[in-house]
Parts: structure tokens; C-alpha cells; sequence
């Protein structure tokens, strides 16, 4: 459940294997071209790349609960394999509602119900999982989860709806980093900690630079069909200027909690953080195609240099 609302507040507005060009056709008044069988197939519908996001988060929460004394394997596994479920079952759901928008017809809308069907199955399997754990956890574990559904409800739907509100970023903040990560260890570890919520903060700040990075890669075409994005309001340059400082919000964060925790080692995750596009920032829109990409490439790299030199210094 928490997973689903991390999924779902990170994925951009487009239909399933637009390219940027077709988006500007679109933003332009031009018919993009349709759906080939190319982007409905299961593999490109997974977004695979998209699942760092639940390994980065449940690995935390869980490297963090087993710093902290003897945990069970089974359920560490548990949470990290719901994670991915609910990721990837809800990629495969995204692209459902496009069906009758686009008039999608033939083998294209086949390929499609076939993954939403797939996606229903993992997320039902997720779900599975997750009753197992909250008979393990208890209520406590339940209420997170019910805190996720809300998240994922309120994040696009009416009449809350934060995305149009320009809340989005916040949201994001919270409900992919710091819910997940606490998430993941309260069920591995059967207990909260407030320095797991400290620990969060550098993962919080990169999921809220992920969706900056969407916004702006998709910043006219959101200015023409009036959604009301935090970048949308604030201008382009100034939501530029947002996510240069939510990028220096990740490193500073990071190398505060490495002298805070004494774990030096943990300054070494800023170094991928000069793989960030920000040279990409002001340029026109068709030159911001590999903006979102870029950043997303980024937070895998820091990720993986953040959670083995944690491991690696934690007793």
C-alpha cells in the first residue's frame, strides 16, 4: 500500500512509450503517433528502471533495522518482495485508463489488459503479503499502510488532489521516503526509532527531485493543459532554481547525517550526485528530453554508493 503511493506520485503524465517529441506534438495540437506493439509489451509496461525506488527505500528501512540487533530474513524478504510487487503492479495498471482516451483498439489494447490483468495479480499478491505482516505487527502497521492509501488517493483524485494544489513535492517528501523507509523497518524490526526517520531525509529529498525533474522536463505541455504543478505556478527558472537547491538539500542532509551518526563512509554518496543534469535546466524543451532520465540514473547511482557504505560502517 505504501509502495503504491510512492509508484504512483512519480510517474509522469504520458501515455505508455511517448517519446518527448510526440509530447510537444501533442502540446503543439498535432496527432501524435499511435501506440505500437513495441510499447505495450510487459517488459517496456514494468518500467524496471522505476523499481530503485522500492529497493532504495525498503533497503534502508531494512539495513536499519538489522544495525539495530537480530531480525528475521523471512520477513526482511517479505517487505522488500511486497515493495516490489506493488511497484511493479501498479506500472502495469497505469497505462488502463488510456485505453478508451487514446481509442486504443486491436493487439495494442490486448497487450494492455493483459498487463493490467498481470498488475491486479502482483498487487494482489502484495497485499497478501502485507495481511501476513500485520498479523505479525499488528495495528500499527495497518494505520501505515491506511496512511499510504490515503496518500495515493489524495495525491491526484478529488477533492483533495495535492498534485493540482502544487503539494505534490511535499507529498512525495513523505509518502516516498519518509513513510516507506520507517515503513519498512517498523515491520522488519517490530519497533520505531527516531533516527530512522533522520536517515530518510537524504532518500525524501531525491523522490522529491525525481518528480521536480518530471515537472520540469514536462513543464509547457502541463502550462497548456492547465495542470497546476508546484513548477507550473512557480515559472521555470524558479522551479530551476527549486531543484538545484533540493539537490544541495540531498548532499547536505547526507553529509549531516554521516558526521552526526559518525559514519564518514556515507560522504562518499555525494559523489554521484555530480551526475545531475543541471546543465539542462535552462534550456529549451526539446533539449530537457533526458532530464527526468538523467535524474533518475543519478539516484540509482546514489543509492547504491549510500546503502553499501552504510552497511559497510554500521556494527
Amino acid at each position: 500500500m505504501l509502495q503504491a503511493a510512492a509508484t504512483v506520485t512519480l510517474e509522469s503524465r504520458r501515455r505508455p512509450g511517448a517519446t518527448h517529441s510526440e509530447r510537444q506534438q501533442t502540446a503543439q495540437g498535432k496527432e501524435p503517433p499511435k501506440l505500437t506493439a513495441k510499447n505495450t509489451k510487459l517488459l517496456f509496461a514494468l518500467r524496471p528502471f522505476s523499481l530503485i525506488v522500492a529497493i532504495a527505500t525498503c533497503s534502508l528501512g531494512i539495513l536499519l533495522a538489522w544495525s539495530a540487533g537480530p531480525v528475521s530474513v523471512g520477513v526482511s524478504a517479505a517487505v522488500l518482495l511486497a515493495g516490489l510487487l506493488l511497484q511493479a503492479g501498479v506500472n502495469l495498471i497505469n497505462d488502463h485508463a488510456d485505453i478508451e482516451r487514446l481509442s486504443i483498439v486491436g493487439a495494442e489494447r490486448r497487450a494492455i489488459e493483459r498487463n493490467a490483468r498481470i498488475g491486479v495479480a502482483a498487487i494482489a499478491l502484495a497485499c497478501a503479503i502485507g495481511v501476513w505482516l500485520v498479523t505479525l505487527r499488528g495495528w500499527p502497521l495497518l494505520l501505515l499502510g491506511a496512511v499510504g492509501v490515503l496518500g495515493l488517493w489524495g495525491y491526484a483524485s478529488e477533492p483533495i488532489n495535492l498534485k493540482s494544489r502544487g503539494l505534490g513535492l511535499p507529498a512525495v517528501f513523505l509518502l516516498t521516503g519518509v513513510l516507506m523507509v520507517c515503513g519498512a523497518y517498523y515491520t522488519v524490526r517490530g519497533a520505531m526509532s527516531v533516527d530512522v526517520i533522520a536517515w530518510s531525509v537524504p532518500f525524501s529529498a531525491f523522490a522529491a527531485l525525481l518528480l521536480l525533474a518530471n515537472e520540469l522536463r514536462d513543464f509547457e505541455l502541463d502550462r497548456r493543459d492547465g495542470h497546476a504543478t508546484l513548477s507550473a505556478r512557480l515559472g521555470h527558472a524558479r522551479a530551476a532554481q527549486l531543484y538545484a537547491l533540493v539537490a544541495a538539500s540531498v548532499a547536505l542532509s547526507t553529509v549531516a547525517l554521516a558526521l552526526a551518526f559518525g559514519r564518514p563512509l556515507v560522504v562518499l554518496a555525494v559523489l554521484p550526485l555530480g551526475l545531475l543534469p543541471l546543465n539542462l535546466l535552462g534550456r529549451p524543451a526539446q533539449e530537457r528530453t533526458q532530464l527526468a532520465r538523467q535524474t533518475g540514473r543519478c539516484y540509482a547511482a546514489f543509492t547504491a554508493v549510500f546503502l553499501v557504505s552504510l552497511g559497510v560502517s554500521l556494527p
